[in-house]
């Protein structure tokens, strides 16, 4: 690392931090209005603010693009504005000398985010929805992102994998007697589905325990009209933006093998590595506005364009992720085109530099 790159990483650094910042708690405010609406005797306005702390790693996993993108403009804008460029490029240092500079710096950026998503977020989420489910329902808990333990009238559930509201894969039941003084009976069930007619229970082992001993029946099938409260599987369905790429992956492969629709899951999936190529996609948009600066217009005015445009992705990126969902894209073009399409104004906006 050269006197320049630690001259343009700090800049960079810098304005990345002030950026990301102001744009966390602009939505966490937003949020906390929105949040607002759940308010009532048990869930009050500081553990609201409380349960939104648990976000923030996921928000900022979310904002970095774009907060690349206004963070370059910010740290690198004023030594445009101050014509260091100008000095740097009359000292023989190209414009593709400091773009790589600065993507040195955005690759490890983009490595790190990449790591807080894969490893912080996912926890911190969790952490975060078992904080309010607590709050709402005192007998649920939630251990990982997709199973959990649910005390339901005088039975105890330990819930495997929770696919949706309506299905449920590898329950196992505890039934305790009197007072809870001894487990009168163990049920595991393969796969639980809520029909018309109740819940239907697949590939049931029923384990009674007694002064005689131990009884065991298996039972192929059977509907059960109150199997378990649907409020409390509302809580913990799964929600594929709070999976880890190993835990999508698996879900991914079991929704095939079942025949059952994966295109929300595979788009989670893929938009775990299309995020991080988005910010050095904007980090390389941030660009043209800079050296486009040296003349005609002011850098003021490029770099309140180049904020548009950073707002303008973040929007496009939502709006075609959901309209992929609903018109049948594939989750990898949903995932990546947005960025792709970015890349290549980028790159015509680079082409017309001096």
């Amino acid at each position: 690392m050269n006197i320049l790159d630690r001259y343009l990483w700090k800049s960079v650094f810098v304005g990345l931090i002030m950026a990301w910042f102001a744009l966390t708690v602009l939505v966490i405010f937003f949020d906390f209005i929105n949040e607002s609406g759940d308010l009532n005797e048990n869930y009050s306005g500081l553990q609201a603010f409380i349960y939104l702390l648990y976000s923030v790693p996921n928000r900022l996993y979310e904002l970095f693009p774009t907060a690349m993108l206004l963070g370059t403009l910010l740290g690198l804008g004023n030594l445009a504005s101050g014509s260091e460029f100008i000095a740097m490029r009359a000292a023989g240092i190209s414009i593709v000398n400091i773009i790589i500079s600065v993507l040195k710096l955005g690759v490890f950026l983009v490595v790190a985010v990449f790591l807080l998503g894969e490893f912080v977020v996912p926890k911190t989420d969790l952490a975060g929805r078992n904080f309010k489910s607590s709050l709402q329902n005192k007998n649920i808990v939630m251990v990982s992102g997709a199973s959990l333990w649910v005390k339901d009238q005088d039975r105890i559930f330990h819930i495997g994998q929770v696919w949706s509201q309506d299905k449920l894969t590898d329950v196992t039941i505890y039934t305790p007697g009197k007072k809870y003084s001894a487990l009168e009976m163990l049920s595991h069930v393969q796969t639980v589905t809520k029909k018309e007619q109740g819940w239907l229970l697949e590939s049931l082992v029923e384990q009674k325990f007694s002064e005689k001993g131990v009884s065991i029946q298996k039972i192929a099938s059977k509907v059960e009209q109150d199997f378990l409260n649907p409020k409390l599987i509302a809580i913990a369905s799964v929600n594929p933006e709070q999976l880890s790429i190993i835990e999508l992956s698996d879900l991914i492969n079991h929704q095939k093998e079942n025949r059952l629709n994966t295109e929300k899951f595979e788009l989670a999936y893929w938009k775990r590595f299309s995020a991080p190529f988005a910010a050095l996609v904007m980090l390389f948009l941030a660009m043209p506005f800079l050296f486009g600066s040296q003349r005609g217009g002011g850098a003021g005015q490029r770099v309140f364009i180049g904020i548009i445009a950073g707002i303008a992705f973040f929007l496009i990126n939502k709006v075609l992720n959901q309209l992929g969902t609903v018109y049948g894209f594939p989750p990898l073009v949903s995932a990546f085109s947005p960025s792709v399409l970015f890349l290549g104004i980028s790159f015509l906006a680079m082409k017309k530099l001096p």
